[in-house]
């Protein structure tokens, strides 16, 4: 009776399993988060809400692309960010999820695919799915800063394939695309006729200055390419369903895959008024509740030093960017296995990485928008329950 783009597994994984029968089920600190709503931050109610008693709202106005004053609002945040977006090159949807869902109308046929990193965000794989597309992953290294592999990303390419999938800053790795890996990017995409997608929603979380940063991989673009960004990350406002693609590529390319995404928004027609009119209220307001995020989250990355010394047998990886960190234990046990044993005998929650596809290595991941009483706690447990572990006797 189901189609097999909805069949997947429901059976609960041992993370959820603990976290339901652990006897600190009322008292879990979740370092999982990703929800900036719920975290204590203060936001400008009466702004927020006022932006949305606008009488423009009573009248529908379709508009496949989004309206025109929202595509240069986007266009002009850009370039006050010296990168030059025109507003004809801006196309609206509901969400960054939806965009992804747009691209691969798009790009692909049933039984295609795409290249997307690992690690990195698990939500390619359900998203291709449900458009009959096929997800192929090419490594990014730690030790190289978390840069792709090019070569061993071109072995896996064959007529397929249609577009290689970046993120940057990537979640959960915290790196970024700078001008080389670009460069190397745009070489492999023109040799083989791909199209380029660089999810770009957390590019406002950016922990050091580097000249080399790519902040929108569809400006001046040489191959067709499309940059991914959002409400939900640039005003901290994930219920405010508006994300945005820069197309960017050959004029003639360009051109033809903004007519195509026309007209796939004119067929769902899905970004609500309301939301559009405020838009540029919305950004202003968020701005505040972003800087105070940036700060909380250098602040959690500071405590986080504190806490994890170089005697707890824990690395904590590099972040340069965005709202997470990685851990890497001892190998006694798997990630899932750390995850699971946390959050059953410390009250813990924390990602595994092989939710990421972090493979062999023993790694967590964290969220660094907790508040940051709760997070030092939580890293606290983490770091005492590390220790514990390692003066038992090593496991099977």
């Amino acid at each position: 009776m189901f189609s097999e783009r909805s069949r997947w597994d429901f059976a609960p994984n041992l993370l959820t399993i603990e976290r339901d029968r652990t006897a600190f089920r009322d008292q879990i600190i979740d370092l999982t988060v990703s929800n900036p709503t719920v975290v204590g931050l203060e936001y400008p109610d009466d702004r927020i809400l006022d932006a949305f008693a606008r009488r423009e709202n009573l009248i529908y106005e379709p508009a496949p692309t989004g309206l025109a004053h929202v595509r240069e609002l986007v266009a002009r945040t850009y370039r006050s960010q010296g990168v030059a977006v025109d507003p004809g090159d801006v196309v609206l949807t509901a969400s960054s999820s939806e965009a992804y869902s747009y691209l691969l109308k798009l790009l692909c046929d049933a039984g295609d695919a795409i290249l997307v990193p690992q690690p990195s965000y698990p939500l390619f794989d359900d998203l291709a799915k449900l458009e009959c597309v096929r997800t192929r992953g090419y490594a990014l290294h730690a030790d190289d800063d978390w840069r792709a592999d090019v070569q061993a990303l071109e072995e896996v390419i064959d007529d397929r394939v249609r577009a290689v999938f970046v993120v940057s800053p990537n979640n959960p790795t915290g790196s970024y695309l700078v001008q080389q890996e670009r460069d190397q990017f745009e070489r492999v995409a023109a040799a083989h006729g791909l199209a380029i997608v660089v999810d770009e929603v957390f590019g406002d979380y950016v922990w050091r200055d580097d000249p080399s940063r790519v902040r929108c991989a569809a400006s001046e673009a040489q191959v067709l390419t499309f940059s991914l960004g959002g409400l939900s990350k640039a005003a901290c406002m994930p219920q405010m369903k508006l994300g945005w693609i820069v197309v960017g590529g050959p004029a003639r390319q360009k051109r033809q895959a903004i007519e195509r995404l026309e007209m796939i928004g004119d067929t769902y027609l899905s970004v609500g008024t309301p939301v559009q009119h405020a838009a540029a209220e919305l950004w202003a307001a968020g701005k505040r509740v972003r800087e105070t995020l940036g700060c909380r989250i250098r602040a959690n990355l500071a405590g986080l030093a504190e806490t994890v010394d170089r005697l707890s047998g824990i690395t904590v990886l590099p972040v340069r960017a965005g709202w997470y960190v990685v851990l890497r234990l001892p190998a006694v046990l798997s990630g899932e296995a750390w995850s699971a044993l946390l959050v059953r005998n410390d009250g813990v929650l924390t990602h595994p990485g092989e939710f990421f596809g972090f493979g062999e290595r023993a790694c967590l991941v964290l969220s660094l928008i907790q508040r940051p009483d709760a997070f030092r706690q939580g890293v606290g447990r983490i770091v005492r329950r590390v220790r514990a572990e390692l003066a038992e006797p090593e496991r099977e």
